[in-house]
């Protein structure tokens, strides 16, 4: 009975944690009242654990969704994770993404992923008794009091993207996006990450690069944001370079 209105189901790095326990737990969760999930560092979990996060958001009020380093999960089960299919409900409309350390997330992913947030329902059809003040995720309280549109947090480091997604977010998120952290993902170029800066706004203010040697002066000299602070910048000094 305790379940039935729960909003945040946290289970991080807890090795019995399996795929039949979230069916359970999600199961128990009634209305579809669950606002955020967290189950990183359980790699013993499998793409089953999707279709029961997504029957669970039956009112579609989803918006924090952490999976980082379920090496089980295949972009096959990602993607449909994020597909309109009839039986299901509706894929979630998030605000914050994280499935860092995932081979298996690649552009067709993290584009479903965005178009689908992009779909935020406006206030005017968010019933008044559901904007809650006292919010137990305080960092997406005002993206439910406001109609914007748009992924606001990503983690997709460690994933196989390519700058075919910076264009995505750019078209997607442009007045969300706030924080991107796309570290080691080494098939991106300083021309993909410049067109993302060029496009989104000035609420863009945290960028993550790390492991990419790729990126050059061309995007950290020429890139036209001044409120960007890029996390994992090679700077040149005598002739060498440094971490920032």
């Amino acid at each position: 009975e305790s379940l039935r209105q729960l909003k945040s189901l946290k289970l991080k790095e807890i090795d019995s944690v399996d795929d039949e326990v979230v069916s359970i737990l999600t199961k128990s969760i009634d209305g579809g009242s669950l606002e955020n999930v967290d189950l990183s560092g359980n790699p013993q979990l499998t793409d089953d654990i999707l279709s029961s996060i997504r029957r669970c958001n039956t009112d579609g009020n989803l918006r924090a969704l952490q999976l980082s380093g379920l090496t089980n999960l295949t972009a096959i089960g990602l993607e449909a994770f994020f597909t309109s299919i009839d039986s299901l409900p509706a894929p979630p409309m998030l605000r914050k993404l994280d499935l860092s350390e995932l081979a298996s997330v690649n552009d067709s992913v993290v584009t479903l992923a965005a178009k689908a947030a992009s779909f935020k329902r406006s206030v005017a059809e968010t019933p008044m008794e559901t904007l809650e003040v006292d919010d137990p995720n305080p960092e997406l309280m005002g993206h439910k009091l406001a109609p914007m549109k748009g992924l606001v947090h990503i983690n997709i480091a460690g994933s196989s993207i390519t700058d075919k997604s910076l264009e995505v977010l750019a078209s997607t998120c442009s007045s969300s996006l706030m924080e991107l952290d796309v570290s080691f993902c080494t098939a991106i170029s300083d021309k993909g990450l410049g067109y993302l800066v060029s496009k989104v706004g000035e609420q863009f203010t945290k960028l993550n690069v790390w492991g990419l040697a790729q990126l050059s002066d061309e995007f950290y000299d020429g890139h036209s944001s001044k409120s960007l602070e890029i996390m994992g910048v090679w700077m040149k000094i005598s002739g060498g370079r440094s971490l920032r």
